[in-house]
């Protein structure tokens, strides 16, 4: 599975929008040039909707969107 972002608008999907597909349709959509590769943790915090905040001594602590 891998994660993909619109770059560009089309008729089914706006630009930003993310979304996690196997690796044969994610390879096909990126070569049309309207998709991008991003990070499993952007996928995360966009579809959670939970942000990565740093604290003091470089600990990572999830909190929700507000």
């Amino acid at each position: 599975m891998k994660c993909i972002q619109a770059i560009k608008d089309n008729n089914t999907y706006k630009k930003g929008y993310i979304t996690r597909v196997e690796d044969k349709e994610a390879d096909l959509k990126v070569s049309t040039g309207f998709w991008n590769f991003v990070s499993k943790s952007l996928w995360k915090t966009e579809t959670r909707g939970e942000i990565l905040v740093l604290e003091e001594g470089a600990k990572k602590k999830k909190a929700k969107k507000q």
